[in-house]
């Protein structure tokens, strides 16, 4: 039998899958994160450490796209794979200004609205407020609670590291995009979120 080969460009858990690529079975702890008491995670580690491929594997499941997980071991697993509604959203944006990343998060969910056929039932004129909007419509569309999935929330600041006065407004912005969560009419109807990022919260004001 032939080696499979290594991925050495960006890929998605489908394209690692699809063309064959060697791939480190994680579904294990998919499996116990799934299953856990908790529905909110954080991962905070170093540039390259997987954390992208990671929520591309969690949105593949959550996708209920079984197939991908064939010789997995969640595949031999009790997991029944539900399908979830999944707001996937990466921050790794223009940033430079605060005004350009409301542009961009604003443009980024109207995206996922619009591949959702639900770009005429979500409202809002910040990012925030769309955010919430557009979770409140995946669940009412579907009736089952979402999945959402962000990843690298804090490179809007990070990035501006070099100038303060961007890095805090950016963090503002992030600070009232992420509270979204937090709200009592959002936390009910979504079933996991997993962010990740390279620094902690409290490193951020976040």
């Amino acid at each position: 039998m032939p080696l499979k080969r290594f991925s050495l460009a960006n890929q998605t858990f489908a394209d690692i899958i699809d063309k064959n690529y060697f791939y480190v079975d994680k579904t294990r702890y998919i499996y116990d994160l799934c299953n856990s008491e908790e529905n909110s995670f954080f991962l905070s580690r170093p540039r390259r450490f997987g954390k992208t491929l990671f929520l591309y594997t969690l949105n593949e499941l959550f996708s209920g796209n079984r197939e991908r997980f064939r010789g997995l071991w969640i595949d031999q697993s009790d997991y029944d794979f539900p399908r979830l509604p999944v707001l996937f959203l990466s921050l790794s944006m223009r940033t430079p200004t605060p005004e350009i990343l409301e542009d961009n998060l604003l443009t980024s969910l109207k995206l996922i609205a619009q591949t959702a056929n639900l770009d005429n039932k979500v409202i809002g004129n910040t990012s925030d407020m769309y955010f919430e909007s557009l979770i409140l419509a995946l669940y009412q569309e579907s009736q089952t609670k979402i999945a959402v999935l962000i990843d690298e929330y804090d490179a809007p600041v990070t990035r501006n590291m070099d100038n303060l006065e961007i890095a805090t407004a950016n963090a503002k912005i992030l600070h009232d995009f992420f509270a979204t969560l937090k709200k009592p009419n959002v936390t009910d109807k979504i079933r996991f979120t997993f962010v990740t990022g390279i620094t902690r919260y409290a490193l951020t004001s976040m």
